[in-house]
């Protein structure tokens, strides 16, 4: 997503664009055609400006258990310091800092939106919480079906565990 540098110095409140996950350069996940919708506003500071945001979407995924259709709220928030020249007195924690040369007149900000969306995505994506996943067996989906298949395997490595457990039950 790429703004220009003249729009952002005449920033009155907070502004809405609506862009797509292929606008921010990012392709992997779902459809690019989701919309994402980012609201920015502008700080001037000296020469520099601060660059707040938040954006949302929906993100329609894949289920890491049963490979169902996993969907997915994403919101998060950004702020991106752009500035001339790197100097030792900026001191922005955890923010990211776009250099800016005054020749330059397009400020590209795909970098922090991506930055911000994959921070955002689970370890681990579920359809729902109690997703039973696909069969070992016959790969049928536990949410729709069962399917009756035995998947009691025994591990010999635990024989002597499991003779200890009768010896108790007796």
């Amino acid at each position: 997503m790429k703004i220009l540098r003249g729009d952002l110095q005449h920033f009155e409140g907070p502004q809405v664009f609506r862009v797509t996950l292929f606008d921010i350069g990012i392709n992997d996940l779902g459809n690019p055609g989701t919309e994402v919708e980012i609201q920015l506003d502008v700080h001037q500071h000296g020469d520099d400006l601060l660059l707040q945001g938040t954006l949302q979407t929906d993100l329609i995924l894949t289920c890491d258990r049963c490979l169902g259709k996993a969907s997915l709220p994403i919101q998060g928030a950004f702020a991106v310091w752009l500035v001339s020249t790197l100097r030792p007195d900026l001191q922005t924690g955890a923010d990211d800092i776009l250099v800016l040369p005054p020749t330059q007149q397009e400020v590209d900000l795909s970098g922090p939106l991506m930055e911000t969306i994959y921070v955002e995505l689970p370890q681990k994506l579920l359809c729902q919480d109690d997703c039973k996943g696909l069969c070992p067996t016959c790969g049928a989906d536990l949410n729709n079906q069962s399917c009756g298949c035995v998947t009691e395997e025994f591990d010999e490595r635990w024989a002597g565990l499991k003779a200890i457990k009768q010896k108790l039950r007796e």
